[in-house]
């Protein structure tokens, strides 16, 4: 490893590792992409849409996607705003279906195609500090959790890809202006040779939330519920009996599981902060994907989002390494444009469902809305 490098990006998930392909494809020199873990823990996120696949294009990864034969993602199903089924597939999109993936296996994936585009990736490694140099680089310290070593790195330009912690970005001054808070628990099913799971996703509200349910390559299916932290407390669902009991309440999903094999080993629970930083670039320094916004899991957009961040994050870099800072303005557009329509189609999705009038978890997401909206159009101003 070096001890200097044009950019350093601080987190190796899809943000992080796609914002270092892109860079190469700009012509950085010299890149590092630290990470926290080693791509072995459960990571969420299974459903990628049909355009996806032009963004892997634009990274030229593509090809090698392919090789990892994902389970092909049909399009989805829901219940919402209504009792029946409603569907929506890829039967008819120009670019052809999604996919369903094994966010451990994709992270990982990405890694292998960052190393073998000659960047540097630091595992186990973690940001802790920095100081500003005098030439205006940063001096980050870093520290690996396996070694149990200190050590520090030199940066002309650091990215910030450690996900809604944005941990660099909150350092440099940034605040999340945090609109909703949701917990998502997890569970997962194996399934037996002979079954049968949709190849589309689906999606069910219920009184208290909604629950989601999708393929997972190797026979796995991951079944996940969304809903208040209250909620989940008042229910005690971080015990599997319970958060198995409100499932097999539930009218679609349930009878969809008929012969498949809960893990009870499996449960993971996730908190989701909506969150938008109110400063996602500065002198040195820009924030992606989850670092600058996170969205609703009702968006499904997590890694399209990301990758897509990533060709603008990159583009900007390379122009302020160059010196010209023109771009800067253009990606804190870009950043606010994309939650203002993120919001608006939140809006609307939240707004379809009327069935459950009393219910805090309804009403809190549509009195939020109208608020959120409008701050996402100020901050375009």
């Amino acid at each position: 490893m070096k001890t200097a490098y044009d950019v350093v990006i601080l987190g190796g998930g899809p943000a992080g590792c796609a914002t270092a392909l892109a860079l190469k494809q700009n012509g950085a020199s010299s890149v590092l992409v630290v990470e926290a873990g080693n791509y072995e823990k459960v990571r969420v996120g299974e459903s990628i849409p049909p355009d996806t696949r032009l963004l892997l294009e634009k990274l030229d990864v593509w090809d090698c996607f392919l090789e990892e034969q994902y389970e092909r993602c049909l399009g989805s199903a829901s219940s919402w705003g209504g009792d029946e089924l409603g569907y929506n597939d890829f039967l008819f999109n120009p670019i052809g279906f999604g996919w369903h993936l094994d966010r451990r296996r994709f992270d990982k994936y990405l890694a292998k195609c960052v190393e073998a585009q000659g960047v540097d990736l630091l595992t186990y490694t973690r940001f802790t500090d920095y100081d500003l140099c005098e030439d205006a680089s940063f001096n980050l310290s870093l520290f690996h959790e396996v070694e149990k070593k200190e050590t520090s790195v030199k940066a002309r330009f650091v990215v910030d890809a450690t996900g809604s912690k944005a941990l660099f970005a909150r350092s440099m001054g940034g605040k999340r202006q945090i609109y909703d808070q949701l917990t998502c628990v997890y569970g997962f099913f194996e399934t037996p040779f002979d079954s049968y799971f949709s190849k589309l996703t689906i999606l069910e509200a219920v009184e208290y939330g909604w629950w989601y349910g999708a393929r997972l390559p190797d026979g796995q299916l991951a079944i996940a519920l969304t809903t208040d932290a209250g909620f989940f407390k008042q229910e005690k669902l971080q015990n599997w009996k319970y958060w198995l009991t409100h499932l097999s309440e539930t009218v679609h999903i349930s009878q969809r599981l008929a012969g498949c094999g809960f893990d009870k080993d499996s449960l993971l629970i996730v908190s989701v902060v909506a969150c938008h930083m109110d400063k996602v670039i500065g002198d040195g320094w820009l924030a992606v994907g989850d670092a600058a916004s996170t969205f609703d899991p009702i968006s499904a957009q997590g890694i399209h989002k990301a990758l897509t961040d990533s060709l603008k994050a990159a583009e900007t870099i390379v122009s302020c390494l160059q010196g010209n800072f023109d771009k800067a303005d253009d990606y804190r557009v870009h950043i606010a444009n994309q939650y203002a329509n993120y919001l608006k189609n939140r809006n609307y999705f939240y707004s379809l469902e009327n069935r459950w009038p009393e219910s805090s978890f309804w009403k809190n997401r549509q009195k939020k809305i109208s608020l959120e909206f409008q701050y996402a159009l100020q901050s375009l101003n």
